[in-house]
């Protein structure tokens, strides 16, 4: 800002000395002027003679001359050197000035280099708290799986003494009660009694007697303490006992429709942990069904592969959740109506069984599951 100053000041005085020079100029026109006037009267009183006023005139012309250029050389050197102190001047200072710039430059350099190098220190820190926090997430998301597949392990295990014990319990009455209902038709057909009400009732508990020792047999099965995946399963039998325990999800608007081969499919596998599979997905096709509908299960078999389909005409679910029904403690139902963890769990079992699981919906159409395992033992 000095420089602009200096160079300002400069062009103001700059302009001063040009209207003085025009001032000495008109000056020396009025002079030069009155001088040859003057002088030329003057002459031409002292001399008479012709040529020795010519004499005099070249003389006063000579002199004239003469004088005019001491002086502009005297004046014209003195703004030359004016001009050229001033030339210098603006050089130093446009030296200074880029000198200036340059270290100005130089350091706003240096400042956007340390400023690049902190920033990328930061952003090393960040990838680096990013990684761990990643790290961190997952290793809970772990430990929560694993926490709730231990409390599973833990309730399995207590449901497998608390189901023996009351299997033992409620067996010893079904036997009883097997055995007077096989007394009493035996009396009534020996008593040769033909009664539509009686055979009906004793219709009636006999079915009452095989649902209840059909549940207690499926609850055995689901409640069974073993991790051995090679056992032999009878697929059937499995869904069957699982549509018994879920008697309690099985609204008497929903229709069951059983597609099952005509020949028993055995596979390798762990009878309990097929059981919660089946369960959790003949539970969740019986809840995503609202005032009617139907559930379909198909089974079959592929070369060395059992197939299962369980096709329902419930809601459906949506493409960008269906992605994420496996995930741990991803639920699409009501807060309070499941923990999210079913589908999952069933998803790890299928996986340890060495199988897979897939599912296709639309929604207000309904879902299909289909479970794959191998149906060859080793």
């Amino acid at each position: 800002m000095c420089v602009l100053f200096s160079i300002k000041s400069e062009h103001n005085s700059t302009m001063k000395r040009l209207k003085f020079e025009h001032r000495i100029t008109a000056l020396y026109l009025i002079l030069g002027a009155l001088w040859i006037l003057f002088s030329d009267k003057l002459l031409g009183y002292l001399f008479s003679d012709i040529a020795s006023l010519s004499r005099f005139q070249t003389f006063k012309g000579v002199f004239y001359v003469v004088t005019t250029a001491v002086f502009f050389y005297f004046f014209i050197t003195k703004h030359l050197i004016k001009l050229r102190n001033t030339e210098k001047e603006l050089e130093n200072h446009k030296q200074n000035l880029t000198q200036l710039v340059h270290e100005k430059t130089k350091n706003l350099d240096d400042a956007i280099e340390a400023l690049s190098k902190t920033n990328q220190k930061l952003n090393e820190k960040n990838k680096i708290i990013n990684k761990q926090n990643t790290e961190l997430k997952s290793t809970l998301k772990a430990l929560k799986e694993m926490q709730f597949q231990l409390i599973q392990i833990e309730k399995m295990a207590s449901l497998g003494i608390l189901t023996a014990g009351i299997s033992h319990e409620i067996n010893n009455p079904l036997n009883f009660i097997m055995g007077g209902l096989t007394g009493l038709q035996n009396y009534i057909r020996e008593s040769k009694i033909e009664d539509e009400k009686v055979e009906l009732y004793l219709k009636s508990i006999k079915t009452g007697i095989e649902r209840a020792t059909s549940i207690m047999n499926g609850l055995n099965q689901l409640s069974r303490n073993n991790d051995d995946l090679n056992e032999k399963c009878d697929l059937h039998a499995i869904i069957e006992n699982s549509l018994a325990i879920s008697k309690g999800q099985w609204k008497s608007n929903i229709e069951v429709i059983r597609q099952f081969a005509a020949y028993p499919i055995l596979i390798p596998g762990n009878v309990g942990k097929l059981h919660q599979v089946f369960i959790n997905l003949i539970v969740n096709a019986f809840q995503s069904i609202g005032d009617k509908g139907t559930v379909t299960i198909t089974t079959e078999t592929q070369k060395d592969k059992a197939i299962v389909t369980i096709a329902d005409t419930g809601c459906g679910i949506s493409k960008d959740k269906l992605s994420k029904i496996t995930d741990p403690f991803y639920t699409t139902k009501e807060p309070g109506h499941g923990t999210g963890l079913g589908l999952s769990i069933t998803y790890n079992i299928i996986q340890d069984h060495k199988g897979t699981l897939e599912f296709k919906s639309a929604v207000k159409k309904g879902t299909t599951v289909t479970v794959v395992l191998p149906a060859k033992f080793n």
